[in-house]
């Protein structure tokens, strides 16, 4: 049963594979960059390792895909690409994966390419391992670039003498830094010692959950000759590629050496505002319906620098559109910075007209889009609403944004949502929207949690954020931040 759970896995990989161009390039990772150069180095071996499932032969065929050839001058002689399988029969494999050149079934000892004559020193072995052996043999006297995958380890060897599986260990083993071929090994289960030890470099592939939602990571054990800023990755195979998950910087500010352009938009729908990321809008199922409410939870590996940038494009996309916004700040930073970063995504026209920032600090300037709160709950409420109700004058589209962490910061915890009820109601009934943000396990994050109509939730894991749904219930995506003459986009890769 086993055997034929990872042989329906390998086909399945193959499948998906078929539907996207495999000429496409996918995000280049620095951890999966510094594989590929440990590959074109001759002679040498990478095991990869993991359980049924984890993605070890997306990440062969990735390594396949990268293999190219050598110039001579003008010409290009193809690089030798070779792939044994236990698992999937070789007319499947050419189908969903024509760049391979030979490819060899390791169960009847038959390939798909031009043939070769079994030599008299390999005559004792079986047919497909004199075959294998022979192979790998010839590839390495041609002295050509080349690389072969045997996919997987345990089902070549599973039932060779010992005699048979040293003389395949050492075809491939000895002397490949004589040749220029480079190999890898596939292994489905606890390799055995000497395989880990002989390996130049080996990868362990993993699969975890969070909260419910598939989490696939890579983490590289040791890469001979290479140093390793870091050692693990999150990856997804969507569509059939095996990608690495975005990092993020700790604090990531983009380019300020530019002045931003107002930004194109993302359009909002006649029945849902648009978060500015078409991506953001997909996971939300169309985006944020009119006269409802969203909660973004930043965990507390998440850089407030990279919170504000996710809360700025979500705001600015919905100013750009002739919306108004009353905002309590982010709980680290004042009226001033954030004024100060919306500007530069809306122009300060927009800021001063449709914008305006709770402040609490009496000392600060008078700002035409500032607001002075007292710091007191029963006193604030009136100052909100009568703001609120001047924006609904100037736009009818109108966005409340809150930093539930301040808010319990300056007021208590004790204040709960039932203090903002009447904010909601009017939101609601405006039809604008609600978003909240916290960031600590606070009374008012529990109500809010039960009372939002959308609920996201975000977090650093290896360097990559990560953002989610609860409500409604998504995949966990990576997020991507990237800069057009200072302004931050945000795309997302969602992990399958």
């Amino acid at each position: 049963m086993a055997a034929t759970s990872e042989h329906n896995l390998a086909n399945t990989e193959l499948q998906n594979a078929e539907v996207e161009d495999i000429s496409a390039q996918p995000f280049e990772d620095e951890l999966l960059g510094l594989i590929w150069k440990f590959l074109e180095s001759p002679g040498n071996v990478l095991l990869i390792q993991g359980a049924p499932g984890t993605g070890k032969t997306t990440l062969a065929l990735e390594l396949l895909r990268r293999v190219k050839g050598t110039r001579i001058g003008p010409r290009e002689i193809s690089a030798n690409k070779v792939y044994v399988s236990s698992r999937v029969s070789p007319i499947k494999f050419r189908r969903h994966f024509p760049g391979v050149h030979e490819i060899i079934d390791f169960m009847s000892g038959k390939g798909l390419a031009g043939t070769w004559t079994e030599s008299e020193d390999n005559a004792r072995l079986s047919g497909a391992t004199a075959n294998i052996v022979h192979r790998i043999l010839a590839l390495k006297r041609a002295k050509q670039k080349g690389i072969v995958v045997i996919d997987s380890w345990e089902g070549v060897v599973r039932n060779l003498a010992e005699e048979e599986r040293r003389s395949l260990e050492s075809a491939i083993f000895s002397e490949l830094d004589d040749s220029k071929l480079s190999a890898v090994l596939v292994s489905e289960g606890e390799p055995a010692p000497s395989l880990t030890y002989l390996a130049d470099g080996i990868t362990t592939l993993s699969m975890s959950r969070l909260e419910g939602r598939v989490v696939r990571s890579m983490m590289v054990d040791k890469l001979r000759g290479f140093r390793l800023r870091r050692q693990g990755a999150l990856f997804t195979l969507d569509r059939g590629r095996f990608t690495p998950l975005p990092r993020v910087g700790f604090h990531l500010d983009g380019d300020l050496s530019e002045t931003p352009r107002v930004p194109a938009i993302v359009p909002h729908s006649e029945a849902a505002y648009s978060t500015g990321s078409e991506d953001l809008d997909k996971l939300l199922q169309g985006g944020i319906k009119k006269g409802s409410s969203v909660l973004i939870d930043l965990n507390s590996t998440v850089s407030p620098r990279v919170g504000i940038i996710l809360i700025d494009i979500i705001t600015a996309n919905f100013i750009n559109q002739g919306g108004s916004a009353f905002i309590v700040p982010y709980s680290i930073f004042n009226s001033q910075t954030v004024a100060d970063s919306m500007r530069r995504y809306v122009g300060n026209d927009a800021l001063n007209e449709r914008v305006r920032i709770a402040e609490y600090n009496q000392g600060l300037p008078d700002e035409k889009w500032r607001v002075k709160m007292k710091g007191k709950i029963e006193e604030d409420i009136p100052i909100i609403n009568k703001y609120w109700s001047q924006l609904g004058a100037i736009s009818t589209s109108r966005m409340m944004k809150f930093d539930f962490d301040k808010l319990a910061q300056v007021y208590g915890e004790d204040i709960g949502v039932p203090s903002l009820g009447e904010i909601g109601a009017g939101i609601r009934e405006s039809a604008g929207f609600m978003m909240a943000v916290v960031s600590r396990p606070t009374m008012m994050r529990e109500e809010l949690q039960r009372s939002v109509d959308y609920y996201l939730k975000t977090q650093t894991l290896d360097e990559s954020l990560l953002i989610y749904g609860v409500k409604p219930f998504s995949n966990v995506h990576g997020v991507e931040f990237s800069f057009e003459r200072g302004y931050p986009r945000l795309s997302l890769m969602e992990i399958v």
